[in-house]
């Protein structure tokens, strides 16, 4: 019966094997990075297509404000003056330099919008241009990556369906703990005594516990819990 178990968990480690093979290839890891940063870039691209939305709309307003303006300065400087009395004339010299100082900082205003639109519009090629390689990057890998699989796959249908034809063979037991084990990820379940010690968890055993796995064959480590079974020499 154990050693029914032991070549399963030896035909489990090589199908273990071979899926972190494929989990850890090369090609799995650029599938991964570009699927990721495409992600960011089309988060990046919903931030600055909202960015330059705002900034359109603030050049829009300041701009409409810089031409109103303009047009009071024209309506200004249409006026007959000569009609005008003192108090009038320092009127509307006061309105004339409040303009124009207004005028110099709106103008002011447009040109630094100007140039944060420019960088927000490169920004965004920039961001586009990077989303589209890594989008063409990641099909390439996951062309890779398939292919990969697909020239383990005869390996891993063996090895699947011996382990069916093992488990029918098996203790439902043993196979029952090894399973519950497999799914809390410890592996491997049965490991053999190694001197006085769990060849799992390396813990040394007590003489109560070597006399009971000497007469039992086998035993659950009370550490680690996998099942150390006395090795055939």
């Amino acid at each position: 019966m154990l050693e029914s178990i032991l070549e399963y968990q030896k035909k489990d480690a090589q199908l273990v094997a071979i899926e972190r093979e494929i989990a850890e290839s090369k090609a799995k890891k650029v599938v991964n990075q570009m699927a990721s940063f495409v992600k960011s870039a089309q988060q990046k691209l919903v931030v600055i297509e909202k960015n330059a939305s705002s900034l359109l709309e603030e050049f829009k307003k300041i701009s409409e404000e810089f031409y109103a303006d303009v047009k009071k300065v024209e309506s200004l400087s249409k006026k007959k003056y000569e009609t005008l009395d003192k108090d009038e004339l320092k009127a509307c010299e006061k309105e004339a330099n409040d303009l124009v100082a207004k005028l110099l900082v709106v103008e002011k205003n447009i040109a630094s919008l100007s140039k944060k639109i420019k960088d927000t519009l490169n920004d965004f090629d920039v961001t586009k241009d990077q989303g589209m390689k890594a989008k063409q990057r990641h099909t390439q890998g996951l062309n890779s990556y398939n292919e990969l699989v697909k020239s383990k796959q005869v390996e891993i249908d063996k090895l699947k369906k011996e382990l069916e034809e093992l488990a029918s063979k098996t203790d439902k037991k043993f196979l029952t703990k090894y399973q519950k084990m497999r799914e809390d990820k410890k592996f491997p379940v049965f490991v053999p005594l190694n001197a006085n010690s769990c060849g799992g968890c390396s813990m040394e055993l007590p003489s109560s516990q070597l006399n009971k796995i000497q007469e039992n064959g086998m035993l659950e480590c009370e550490n680690c819990h996998r099942i150390i079974y006395i090795p055939k020499k």
